[in-house]
């Protein structure tokens, strides 16, 4: 049900199939927007906006945010209320073996979205960016910690946050909110990350390889970061926002949650090819920013959103977890 608390606004979304891309569309489809779907389907992930086919609030446009020109003539047609930038290259591996890639998306592909910006100002715009910005530490992070990001990830989102705040003078107005995501999980995943790699490997063997278990990290529920994001978009506020529930576990715990829903023990043996080149201990938000915008925050429990993740998995896998018959 739509309550119309945009109704008359159109949001732009980059990235929009992407695992926040979507659910970002469906909760700005709820408060009544028009919303404009920009994919490249890079990721294989396109057919994840087919479920808005036939909705006259969700135009679906194929566009590569390295293509200057296509953002351009986009933004004149469109004009914006509102604008959500989650387009980027962020699976970590994929960063480190392809740098040159992940600079063009991640920083090239910004500053073009900005140019586009600049010609027909938005009223807001959102920067989905990471908490890999922060220097490492063994302490939750809040917004005014240092950054010192040490892979390719990182710099090229450190580097996106200073274009937006090197250019905001020339968006007549506009609010900027940068939103430092820590671990995003949910249904649809297309990456190898921790989550979806231990439910994939379990549909069929009782034995995990896996890399590092030890690191912590601050476990964000898909719908939860959608919620947020709009949220900063309504709230019209400048700044710099964690998204992370101030909560952190280590990847052996994430583990048992999942052999615990899944209803049988498995073992782990250490694959070496999964170990990252850098390593952080703990990876954790301190959230008291984004609780004075969003008071409810978080909304969705680690186990409640792992076992909802697992079951979204099981219904597109009929045939899973045969083993723990045998």
């Amino acid at each position: 049900m739509i309550d119309h608390q945009h109704a008359g606004r159109t949001v732009l979304v980059t990235g929009a199939a992407g695992l926040i891309g979507v659910p970002v569309v469906r909760c700005l489809r709820r408060h009544g927007a028009k919303v404009i779907a920009v994919d490249d389907g890079s990721a294989g992930t396109l057919s994840r906006l087919d479920q808005f086919i036939g909705c006259p609030g969700v135009a679906v446009r194929v566009i590569d945010i390295r293509h200057r020109t296509e953002l351009l003539r986009l933004m004149a047609a469109e004009r914006p209320w509102g604008v959500i930038h989650l387009a980027a290259r962020h699976f970590i591996p994929d960063c480190e073996r392809l740098p040159n890639e992940t600079l063009d998306v991640n920083v090239m592909g910004t500053q073009h979205l900005l140019d586009a910006c600049v010609t027909h100002p938005p009223q807001h715009v959102v920067f989905a960016s990471t908490a890999d910005v922060y220097q490492a530490s063994t302490r939750p992070h809040s917004e005014d910690d240092s950054v010192g990001p040490r892979g390719v990830y990182g710099c090229s989102k450190l580097l996106g946050e200073c274009l937006l705040r090197d250019q905001a003078h020339q968006l007549a107005g506009c609010s900027i909110a940068i939103a430092r995501l820590f671990n995003v999980y949910g249904p649809g995943d297309p990456h190898a990350h921790l989550l979806p790699e231990v439910i994939h490997q379990s549909r069929s063997s009782p034995v995990l390889q896996l890399g590092d278990l030890e690191s912590a990290r601050d476990f964000v529920y898909v719908d939860d970061a959608a919620e947020a994001l709009v949220a900063l978009l309504d709230a019209g506020q400048s700044g710099v926002f964690n998204i992370g529930t101030g909560a952190a576990v280590r990847g052996r715990e994430l583990v048992s949650i999942v052999s615990e829903l899944i209803g049988r023990t498995v073992d782990v043996e250490l694959d070496h090819s999964r170990l990252r080149r850098q390593v952080r201990p703990l990876l954790c938000a301190v959230p008291d920013r984004l609780r004075e915008v969003v008071p409810w925050w978080p909304r969705t429990p680690l186990h409640e959103g792992v076992r909802r993740t697992i079951e979204a998995d099981s219904a597109d896998h009929p045939d899973a977890y045969e083993w723990r018959a045998s």
